[in-house]
């Protein structure tokens, strides 16, 4: 049961429901997304089998699985900027800065301990993306239904989660002491990020759905 839980179940539930939409999809960045999100899966049922079953930290997979979510976040957001004009030394010189601060960082704790530092960059980095994403959504002249448009939904959910995931590492040791609700044994950092995750993954349901529906049709 220690398997079942708020995140893995959004997660597999995300994977599977995109691996049906977007296996056929003629966009190869699309297609392979769910490539992506079955790491995810395995990350997090990795995770757990380490710290239940082992009795060892997870700090370390989730160290090496930081660099396949840069380079998943930093490929979509740039696949769906570029139509507006960005250049690709955009994407190659934020890899270069990432990769060169989850080194320092990683090599200073021995990559035994969690990056978070690197952990808040990547947010930071995100989030001013999707915010840059909308603002070249909001100047555009062609008419958007955003209530049906995937890249809408799936920029949504992630600024959601990485912004979300900011103020969650900022203020990481408060939350991880204060309780969410007197008498409950979970930290409110724990809850805030089970929410984070079930919006972050809903929304990207959301998108993949509505992905199928306007490539079929």
């Amino acid at each position: 049961m220690h398997y079942f839980t708020v995140n893995t179940v959004a997660e597999w539930i995300c994977f599977l429901t995109a691996l049906v939409c977007l296996r056929h999809d003629k966009d190869p960045v699309w297609r392979r997304f769910p490539f992506y999100l079955l790491l995810v899966c395995l990350v997090e049922t990795g995770g757990i089998f380490m710290r239940t079953e082992l009795k060892m930290p997870n700090a370390p997979i989730y160290n090496v699985y930081m660099l396949a979510e840069c380079f998943a976040m930093t490929t979509f957001l740039y696949h769906l900027i570029k139509p507006y004009g960005m250049k690709i030394w955009v994407p190659l010189a934020w890899g270069a800065i990432f990769l060169a601060a989850w080194l320092v960082e990683s090599l200073d704790g021995d990559f035994g301990t969690y990056s978070r530092q690197t952990a808040i960059l990547l947010s930071i980095a995100v989030v001013v993306a999707c915010l840059y994403y909308f603002y070249l959504v909001l100047r555009d002249d062609r008419y958007v239904r955003l209530a049906t448009h995937p890249p809408f939904w799936w920029v949504s959910g992630t600024l959601m989660f990485y912004f979300g995931g900011i103020a969650t590492y900022i203020f990481f040791q408060y939350l991880l002491e204060a309780s969410s609700v007197e008498g409950i044994r979970f930290s409110l950092r724990y809850v805030i990020f089970k929410v984070l995750n079930v919006l972050l993954y809903g929304s990207w349901t959301y998108a993949f759905i509505c992905r199928y529906r306007q490539t079929k049709y």
